[in-house]
């Protein structure tokens, strides 16, 4: 499967995602998506990656040890053998693992949610269509939508199978990466112990050459100045050190054959890990032969007309986001309007109330006027009788009295009239500002209506062209997977006439679908268009009766205002006579006394009349705090609404960030892709470099091995031929010493001076064997036990300082272990 392939069928299943999304209740989040797609697709390629890797983890080694492991093997840098850094990568590896799992688990978890609830819709239209008896006209749509969804479903489990397979590719990708780095590794190790076999070689090759030199030195003739103790001293050294170069020799075979042994079984490792890397290396190269197809894919005519569709289809978007957002911004602006209606509505209310208010006082007022008016009444009635019956007994003093307070009295009544009149016109006013105030909220009730149509109408044209270019959109995706399916399956001249043939049916079926789904969407629109055309009709009517009411009551109240002026134009004429009927009663004290008492009960009712004003205005206040707290809280509402609305706006920057990290990732994966491919080359020569290298060194063991026996028997003989040539020494120095003894019986007698000398000469002889031989002024005091050498301290420390140290009588490199110290 191709990397082309791979990336359709998922822009498939994106595509399919959101279509099923698009119903959904949340159409902020579906707008993020359906922007941020181009993105969203390199989203999908990188987290299906990610699916592989997920995969891998049922494998033997992770692909995250795998890549621990090659980081440490390399060196990357200075610190990456350290155990936090290494503590660090690992968690965050597994943190990332978890994160990447849990999205794709609720990704997988929404997109069978919006499947199931996709089907659910689709039966519950099918089922409205055949209860509305549409069934006939479109049951040729529904069989031809039934036929396309199961090709889809088809189409859908191919894709499923491709991503298996892909899955399973990459994880043997995966594991014959791990092997390599393994064989890597094991390669390495074989270099060191290769080595080391080298340096153990090189260390037996001195050996050898200093036993050579050994023998030489013993084999040579012996000097003349030895005496008897010498003599065995040097004849003691050399059984010892036969005897421990002989043990060495043995335990240096033992360890050659060891070495052989791990050399052939490390050989045979080498045949089988070189035979997986060029099984591995033959599979990449399919693979890569695979990747190469995407460009010629990108580079088809159907690929670019297609892209070209694309480009025009976003092109009609942005238009109508544009649009969308205009309408939008009218709605905001009209809601803004309504409540300013609202405000002015609920002002309208306030006035409406006091003018009730005032309308009740003035009745009342009224009732209370006639009541003056039947008391004046009374009073005249009664200060006649009074006249008639008591004559003129009353003094003037009392009726002038009484007269300057019926004055006042009056007074005090005609200022409360005109405050009653100054009412009465406030409230005319008052209800012709509510007149006018309802006038302006059905015109502006008129426009709301009309501008909601035309919103509702705007909202209808932009979810049909979704609808069409949701359509075409999986219809893009299905024939370009069909095409690629097709161009991948063979490349005879008989089938490329037959995937021509089947593309110029399929672009004839879907031109004639094109056609069906146009004339559909015409149908719905002027089915649409007729349906708004209804409900405008209702909603005009619906608006002429209420229009009507109301002027039916705006004449009622002008009727009603007519008749109040009238009756208080009676009652003002009405009022001068009473007056003048008030100033000619003078004689009515006690009469006077009673109105004294009922005034101020009048009083006293008006207090208590104010006493509750007080109590309402107290309710009112409590009234308000409630209000108020509601106030506060739709003022909570809001601040939440806004913090909200920045989230949103946060996520939408982290959903940009997280993209862009995507794509970064995407590159590095490419860069690590080209830089892996490079890195098997090399690994290929290297390994071939490696082989050859083994080859040699093999060789150069055998030849070792057959120098070594060769060198063996010849060492076996030289210890043969000095065991016999020490025999003979020791029988000459024997009789040799007879011979001395014999002589220096002889001599003692004749010259004593002459043996003097000869035995200070030997004296000086051992003293001399006895010191340092760099020196020539020490004793010697220690002893290398590679060689059996005897060296003054101080000389041998200046030896151990130096980088290359040599034993300075024979040339055989030693250690600090190799020094002893001797007492002699």
């Amino acid at each position: 499967m191709t990397i082309s392939q791979k990336s359709v069928g998922f822009g498939i299943r994106l595509w399919m995602i959101w279509s099923r999304l698009q119903c959904d209740t949340v159409p902020h989040l579906m707008e993020l998506i359906y922007w941020n797609l181009p993105l969203m697709y390199f989203e999908v390629v990188v987290i299906s990656d990610c699916l592989a890797l997920i995969d891998r983890n049922n494998s033997s080694v992770s692909s995250e040890q795998t890549f621990l492991q090659r980081f440490l093997d390399n060196g990357a840098t200075g610190s990456s053998t350290t155990n936090g850094s290494n503590d660090f990568v690992k968690s965050g590896l597994c943190s990332q693992q978890t994160s990447t799992a849990e999205i794709l688990k609720l990704l997988v978890q929404s997109i069978d949610y919006e499947q199931v609830r996709n089907e659910e819709l689709l039966s519950t239209f099918l089922n409205g269509i055949a209860s509305n008896g549409l069934a006939v006209n479109l049951l040729p749509l529904v069989k031809e939508d039934e036929e396309l969804y199961a090709e889809t479903k088809k189409l859908r489990s191919l894709v499923d199978g491709f991503h298996l397979k892909h899955r399973e590719l990459s994880a043997e990708l995966g594991t014959c990466h791990d092997f390599q780095a393994k064989d890597r590794a094991e390669l390495k190790r074989l270099k060191d112990e290769l080595e080391e076999a080298c340096a153990d070689l090189e260390g037996v090759r001195h050996q050898l050459a200093a036993l050579r030199s050994e023998n030489v030195i013993l084999s040579g003739p012996p000097t003349p100045s030895a005496t008897l103790t010498s003599n065995k001293f040097e004849f003691g050294d050399g059984g010892a050190s036969q005897e421990k170069v002989s043990k060495e020799c043995c335990q240096l075979e033992a360890d050659l054959e060891e070495v052989k042994t791990l050399a052939a079984r490390r050989l045979m490792e080498l045949q089988e890990a070189l035979q997986n890397h060029l099984d591995v290396i033959k599979k990449f190269q399919h693979m890569q032969n695979e990747l190469d197809d995407q460009e010629r894919i990108v580079s088809s005519r159907q690929y670019q007309s297609l892209t070209e569709q694309v480009q025009h289809l976003r092109s009609e978007v942005e238009r109508y986001r544009a649009m969308v957002d205009q309408l939008q911004g009218e709605h905001v602006s009209l809601l803004r309007r309504e409540k300013e209606i609202a405000l002015k509505t609920e002002a309208g209310d306030a006035a409406q109330k006091a003018s009730t208010t005032s309308d009740d006082r003035a009745a009342a007022l009224e009732l209370k006027l006639r009541q003056c008016m039947s008391d004046c009444d009374s009073l005249r009635l009664r200060v006649e009788g009074a006249t008639h019956a008591s004559g003129r007994k009353e003094s003037v003093a009392d009726l002038e009295k009484v007269i300057t307070s019926l004055h006042k009295d009056m007074s005090m009544m005609q200022a409360q009239l005109f405050e009653y009149k100054e009412a009465g016109s406030a409230v005319f006013s008052l209800r012709a500002e509510l007149h006018s105030l309802r006038a302006i909220i059905d015109r502006k009730t008129v426009e709301t209506r009309l501008l909601s149509d035309q919103y509702a109408r705007k909202v209808s044209e932009i979810n049909s062209l979704q609808n069409e270019f949701r359509v075409l959109r999986g219809s893009e995706k299905e024939l370009k997977l069909i095409f690629d399916m097709y161009n991948k399956e063979s490349n005879d001249s008989s089938e490329m006439r037959k995937l021509q043939q089947e593309e110029c049916r399929a672009q004839a079926e879907m031109g004639r679908l094109q056609l069906a789904l146009d004339e559909h969407n015409l149908e719905l629109r002027v089915k649409n268009a007729n349906e708004a055309e209804a409900a405008c009709q209702q909603k005009l009517a619906a608006v002429e009766a209420e229009i009507a009411e109301l002027r039916q009551s705006l004449q009622a109240s002008y009727r009603v205002s007519l008749d109040l002026k009238e009756s208080l134009q009676a009652k003002k004429e009405e009022g001068d006579p009473y007056i003048s009927e008030i100033e000619a009663i003078l004689h009515a004290y006690e009469d006077v006394q009673t109105q004294n008492q009922r005034l101020l009960q009048e009083i006293k009712e008006r207090d208590e009349y104010n006493s509750q004003l007080m109590s309402e205005s107290l309710k009112a206040r409590q009234l308000q705090f409630p209000l108020q707290a509601e106030k506060q809280v739709l003022d909570a509402d809001m601040q939440h609404a806004n913090s909200d609305a920045d989230l949103h706006k946060q996520r939408i920057t982290y959903l940009e960030e997280q993209a862009s990290t995507f794509i970064a990732h995407l590159e590095k994966a490419t860069d690590e892709n080209r830089q892996q491919s490079s890195a098997m080359e090399s690994a290929k020569r290297k390994a071939v470099e490696a082989e050859k290298q083994l080859s040699s060194v093999k060789l150069a063991l055998d030849a070792a091995h057959k120098l070594l026996e060769e060198r063996g028997q010849n060492f076996l003989n030289v210890n043969l031929q000095l065991e016999k040539e020490r025999f003979n020494k020791r029988r000459a120095r024997e009789e040799l010493e007879v011979l001395n003894m014999k002589i220096t019986r002889l001599q003692t007698p004749h010259d004593s001076g002459p043996t003097v000398d000869r035995l200070r000469e030997e004296i000086r002889n051992y003293e001399a064997i006895l010191k340092c031989s760099v020196c020539q002024d020490r004793s010697k005091e220690v002893v290398i036990t590679k060689c059996y050498h005897l060296f003054c301290s101080p000389c041998i420390q200046r030896n151990l300082e130096l980088r290359h140290r040599k034993c300075p009588g024979c040339g055989i490199p030693f250690g600090q272990n190799d020094v002893r110290v001797v007492y002699i």
